[in-house]
């Protein structure tokens, strides 16, 4: 991203953090079509909340409208449930991609065959992300059910396939959720990812609440629990290791806080969340961070949700939470500091010839949130 972009995104989200106040727009926007899916895995439960709701086609395309009119670095991701399911996703995604949008979408698989896979790669998608969650049949059929690991292998080779004969198409991700149930092989994700032709491999905590982060329980199934510490431990030095030296897997934050997270022991300073960072539309229409809901898009759109009253509780209650979960859709360390984002702007520029002009509109984005926080806020 260029300097002076990326300084004034940070700015943007470090002072909607420190204010409570929407200077910020979302930068992760995930549109879960309807909660609809193929699968009823044991550590998901979305199919149970939300039933018979589903996003209209309209709604979607008015939604995709305004955020790509923000004009802003920002990702939409289709989700659900299956989004494959939807009969509409594919003029879903080309309107998003048409409209400039970075676009994403992440799937079970179930559906992926040759022909669904050549249309996914020729959709416009950026990334196309695929839930593995074991490195044999018997540990992903555990916790999702029979059957679904041939069908999340076959989909990513087809995906593979797709984008090999076509000469290009969407990164092809596995996302892996980190869990009791598979602590022991997390790092044997590694070559069964490469055999399958993935790109990027992607680790994240299980979380046992979906509809409601911050009530995560220690106590829950799926929970990694002491005895199995030290095995998280070695699996981290492993895939940090190979990491580092041939790529592939992609680290949102450091893996060691995984075990201080899973021991109960991960503090605010060492993660917290940006309540400005991130948005989910449910298949209700309502808007969500986190928690409560702060507003529904079929009453008046996007924008008056994000500026809503209830948005601004939303927004305080996240700050308070006292249980970070390691999703990485929330945080925005970059954007903790005013001083790191200085000095981070400052090495970015470096000796560039035009470094006089740059500071000068550095220093007059700062002066301009001086002016703004004077001013009495609206939304509040």
């Amino acid at each position: 991203m260029d300097p002076l972009k990326e300084f004034k995104q940070n700015l943007e989200y470090h002072f909607s953090e420190v204010t409570g106040r929407p200077f910020a727009k979302p930068h992760w926007v995930f549109i879960s079509l309807s909660h609809e899916c193929t699968f009823k895995c044991q550590m998901c439960g979305v199919v149970n909340v939300l039933k018979g709701h589903s996003l209209s086609n309209g709604s979607v395309l008015k939604t995709l409208d305004e955020i790509a009119d923000w004009g802003r670095d920002c990702v939409v991701l289709f989700t659900g449930g299956e989004p494959f399911l939807r009969k509409d996703i594919f003029e879903l995604i080309r309107h998003s991609v048409r409209r400039g949008l970075k676009t994403e979408a992440v799937s079970n698989g179930s559906l992926i065959n040759e022909e669904l896979a050549t249309k996914i790669v020729r959709s416009g998608l950026q990334n196309i992300a695929i839930s593995l969650d074991g490195k044999s049949e018997k540990t992903h059929d555990t916790v999702r059910q029979k059957g679904a690991f041939v069908k999340a292998t076959t989909a990513l080779k087809n995906l593979a396939d797709a984008k090999k004969k076509a000469g290009a198409g969407p990164e092809i991700s596995a996302w892996t959720t980190i869990m009791k149930e598979n602590v022991d092989e997390l790092f044997d994700m590694i070559p069964l990812a490469k055999s399958l032709g993935v790109e990027c491999l992607v680790y994240h905590p299980v979380v046992v609440a979906q509809d409601d982060m911050q009530n995560t329980s220690p106590q829950a199934p799926f929970w990694i629990r002491e005895d199995k510490l030290s095995v998280l431990k070695d699996q981290i030095d492993k895939i940090v290791e190979y990491k580092n030296k041939h790529g592939l897997v992609a680290f949102l934050h450091d893996p060691y806080l995984w075990v201080d997270h899973f021991k109960g022991a991960l503090a605010k300073k060492q993660w917290k969340c940006n309540p400005f960072v991130f948005l989910n539309i449910g298949p209700d229409g309502e808007a969500r961070s986190c928690g409560a809901s702060f507003g529904n898009i079929a009453e008046g759109g996007l924008e008056p949700c994000l500026t809503s009253p209830e948005a601004h509780k939303a927004r305080a209650i996240m700050k308070q939470c006292q249980k970070p979960c390691l999703q990485t859709c929330w945080a925005h360390p970059e954007s903790d500091s005013l001083e790191e984002i200085s000095k981070n702007f400052l090495r970015q520029i470096g000796s560039r010839k035009d470094r006089d002009e740059l500071l000068k509109e550095a220093r007059q984005m700062i002066e301009n949130y001086e002016a703004k926080l004077l001013e009495k806020p609206h939304d509040a």
